[in-house]
């Protein structure tokens, strides 16, 4: 490998003072500042900051204790590789075309605050939500969030609304969706090492775990790369869904489960008429989520 100013060739296991990769790129390599600098107004225009491929899957175990329910059986995930300047907006359409969402909720992105946890409330968790929902939030209360990136237009959506006052807090840093970019909090070193979940509909808390697995050469568009597990129905609730796929697996289904997948046949904003029948809990089709994300391309 050579510098790419001065073609001065790097020696393995020696690190010369200002020497490194092209931070934004991370391809052209340069033996110190002068050159990298000197090097800017041609490099410039070739150089293009390279995907996140992110890994994003429903209700993960991992996060199991913020949870109603854990997706399994199959679990739920997608895999995208996502261009660096799109900003947190556009990765919520592409995640809501992978996971078959009908964009009928609002969402936002958290950093989640390493010293929350499930016992963080006390025995004020009762009180503390109480005075959330009426939008008294005590600013000496835990904090969940270190970080969110949302959508301002929330409101648009009522019922969400209402419980938008549980997730902020005065100590959370709050930033706008429709322009902040994937590269500047993916690459911030206060938020790389924090664990990230998108939420879609804060009544059902439709929670992802997002998880940057290695970088991939530049698209303008995003691109799915993998997944498993048949997309979840909206408004079914994280138990729910669970008991909707029991009563396709139900050889004589009551009445009960005969009512539930009626609606998911005829009535989910997100159903499909052909069912979870034959293992359809497992259909997952990449090429077509890939299709769908083919037109949208970033600017």
């Amino acid at each position: 490998m050579g510098c790419a100013a001065c073609s001065k060739e790097a020696v393995e296991g020696v690190s010369l003072p200002g020497s490194g990769a092209c931070g934004r790129c991370k391809q052209a390599w340069y033996c110190s500042r002068e050159c990298q600098t000197s090097d800017w107004p041609t490099h410039s225009k070739a150089c293009v900051r390279p995907n996140y491929v992110v890994h994003a899957q429903l209700g993960a175990e991992a996060i199991a204790w913020r949870l109603r329910a854990v997706i399994s059986d199959p679990p739920v995930e997608r895999t995208l590789s996502c261009p660096s300047n799109a900003t947190f907006t556009q990765l919520h359409e592409a995640l809501q075309v992978a996971f078959g969402w009908a964009s009928t909720h609002t969402y936002d992105f958290n950093i989640l605050d390493p010293e929350f946890g499930p016992d963080s409330n006390g025995d004020n968790a009762m009180l503390d939500m109480m005075q959330r929902a009426m939008g008294k939030i005590n600013p000496d209360s835990p904090r969940e969030y270190a970080l969110r990136i949302l959508d301002k237009k929330n409101g648009d959506f009522f019922v969400d609304s209402t419980h938008d006052n549980q997730r902020a807090h005065p100590r959370t840093l709050e930033k706008p969706s429709r322009s902040t970019k994937l590269y500047q909090i993916f690459e911030d070193p206060k938020y790389g090492d924090g664990i990230m979940v998108y939420t879609y509909d804060f009544g059902d808390r439709w929670e992802h775990l997002l998880t940057v697995t290695r970088r991939a050469d530049p698209t303008t568009k995003f691109q799915c790369v993998d997944g498993i597990g048949h997309g979840v129905a909206e408004n079914v609730v994280q138990t729910g869904w669970a008991e909707l796929k029991e009563a396709y697996r139900t050889k004589e289904p009551n009445k009960e489960q005969r009512e539930k997948m009626q609606w998911y046949e005829r009535q989910a904003s997100n159903g499909s008429p052909q069912g979870l029948k034959n293992g359809r809990e497992h259909v997952f089709d990449k090429d077509e989520v890939d299709a769908k994300l083919s037109v949208r391309t970033i600017n």
